[in-house]
């Protein structure tokens, strides 16, 4: 494996980017068929709308949907981009891979875990759909992962963090089902945390989690307030106005420095408080008050692809992210 390091790097870099490709649309097979219930090993792809089998240059990754203009070759049908997107993410996330830890065991562990990550997150956002079997396959990798000394932490960590991960999600989702008559979180959201917990260990999974509660804002809050809007609901839009504004203010209160002055921030902190606990409360009526429908089974956004997103950050780039938090908190 070692012997590629004798090549020119130019080379490693295309030769691996070429496999990331060929390995994200493998991972577009693995994502529709896991929700079609459809093999992903013996049947030829094909069209999802004609039915017609795909000849084998038109299954050239992101290539072939250039050429064909994004439709297909036989009845012109348009080609989801998502194609495209999960080869090309999945090509840049190898080859960051082999830029960050060469060529190694952890490096073919990450690439399985990553290609999971995709999995998992396309799953979630277009169907709102976790698929059982590939996130307990996540959690199994991060175990075997970790049993081999690959990662940055334990099996006995590896294992509690899983337990943890799994716990946290499923005694917060049963919570709002007390209180609210919802999950406050899918079901699919405890298993990926099963998974990252395994993976991460406890410590730096509650850093994903304060992680991905902030993606989620940034992400699904402003989504949340134009629907609220649409609907003519505007005391609704206000409380998730006020809850975007409290998470910028606390993002951005160590840039300013009258922020910094005890007084002034004690009482803009208990008027924040006030605020938010307003907001929550009418944030959580609506949950409660919100009838079943079969596009819409929970108010937030899908929480698992904020989760991932975090998680693949925290596997590049955890010690800088670390250090920002220590100078956000100093």
């Amino acid at each position: 494996m070692n012997s590629l390091s004798v090549l020119p790097f130019e080379f490693v870099i295309t030769y691996i980017f070429i496999i990331g490709l060929c390995i994200g649309s493998f991972l577009n097979v693995v994502i529709l068929r896991g929700l079609s219930g459809e093999s992903i090993v013996f049947e030829r792809s094909k069209c999802p709308k004609c039915n017609n089998k795909l000849k084998w240059y038109m299954n050239i990754p992101v290539v072939s949907y250039i050429f064909l203009k994004g439709k297909c070759a036989f009845c012109s049908a348009k080609i989801s981009i998502q194609y495209p997107i999960v080869e090309f993410v999945s090509a840049c996330f190898f080859v960051l891979t082999y830029v960050f830890f060469g060529l190694s065991i952890k490096t073919l562990f990450l690439w399985v875990i990553l290609s999971l990550f995709i999995v998992l997150s396309v799953t979630d956002i277009k169907e709102t759909v976790i698929i059982d079997y590939h996130a307990y396959l996540l959690a199994f990798t991060g175990l075997i992962y970790n049993f081999f000394g690959c990662g940055d932490t334990t099996i006995i960590q590896s294992i509690l963090g899983a337990v943890f991960g799994f716990l946290f999600f499923e005694i917060l989702a049963r919570a709002g089902k007390f209180f609210c008559n919802h999950r406050m979180f899918g079901e699919g959201d405890s298993l990926i945390a099963l998974g990252l917990g395994s993976i991460f260990g406890i410590k730096v999974l509650v850093l994903i989690i304060v992680l991905s509660i902030l993606l989620q804002g940034v992400f699904a809050l402003p989504v949340l307030i134009k629907k609220s809007f649409d609907e003519n609901k505007k005391k609704l839009a206000i409380s998730y106005i006020l809850v975007f504004a409290s998470m910028v203010y606390v993002i951005l209160q160590n840039c300013f420095t009258f922020i910094k002055n005890q007084i002034f921030y004690l009482i803009s902190i208990t008027f924040i408080c006030i605020l938010l606990f307003w907001s929550l409360r009418n944030i959580l009526f609506e949950i409660k008050n919100k009838k079943e429908s079969k596009d819409s089974k929970y108010l937030l956004m899908p929480f698992g692809p904020a989760l991932i997103i975090a998680s693949s950050a925290c596997i590049f780039y955890l010690p800088k992210i670390k250090e920002l938090i220590y100078i956000f908190l100093s």
